[in-house]
C-alpha cells in the first residue's frame, strides 16, 4: 500500500466530517461536559468554511485512493507585546487516522506534510494540544518528536 497526502479542497467537506468523527467520538465519550455529538451537515459546513480561510490548512491521507486520515492546522501570528516578542507559529488542531489504518506511519506522513508546508512558509514553531485523557495521542506525539510545553489545570465549581 502507498500513502499519499493531498491538500483538502472544496468538495472534501463531507469526507472530512466523516474522518473527524474518528476523533470527535473519543472526545464526546471522555469529556461530555465539553463536547457534544455532532450532525454531519454541521461539521461539513464547518469544514467548508475552513477550506476558504488562508490561515487554515487541511490535508487528507489516502491509501490507494481510500481516505484514511487527515490533519488540520492553523497559522497564527502574534505582534510583539510587553511580555513576548512577535511570533509566527503553526498549531496542529486535529490529526486523526482511522483505527483500521493505525501503526502504519500515516500520522507521521501527515505530520511530515504539515511540517514541510510550514517550513516553506518560514515558520519554525509547531504546536499541538491534546486532552489529558488521550494518552495514546500523547505517546504518538512524543514518538513524532513533540514534547509537552504547557500543562493547563481545570476546575469546575459546584453550583
Amino acid at each position: 500500500m502507498s500513502t499519499t497526502v493531498r491538500p483538502a479542497v472544496l468538495g472534501d467537506e463531507e469526507l472530512l466530517a466523516v474522518l473527524n468523527g474518528l476523533v470527535h467520538e473519543l472526545h464526546v465519550a471522555n469529556r461530555p461536559e465539553y463536547f457534544k455529538p455532532t450532525r454531519a451537515e454541521n461539521v461539513s459546513a464547518w469544514f467548508r468554511s475552513l477550506l476558504q480561510k488562508p490561515t487554515a490548512l487541511i490535508w487528507i491521507a489516502e491509501e490507494d485512493g481510500v481516505p484514511v486520515g487527515y490533519a488540520l492546522a492553523f497559522l497564527h501570528e502574534r505582534a510583539e507585546n510587553p511580555f513576548c516578542p512577535a511570533r509566527r507559529w503553526c498549531e496542529i488542531d486535529q490529526i486523526a487516522v482511522d483505527d483500521k489504518w493505525r501503526r502504519r506511519g500515516i500520522a507521521r506522513t501527515l505530520l511530515q506534510r504539515v511540517l514541510a508546508e510550514v517550513r516553506g512558509r518560514g515558520i519554525r514553531d509547531v504546536e499541538m494540544g491534546s486532552w489529558s485523557f488521550n494518552e495514546a495521542a500523547h505517546h504518538a506525539f512524543r514518538r513524532l518528536g513533540f514534547a509537552p510545553q504547557v500543562i493547563r489545570f481545570g476546575l469546575t465549581l459546584p453550583e
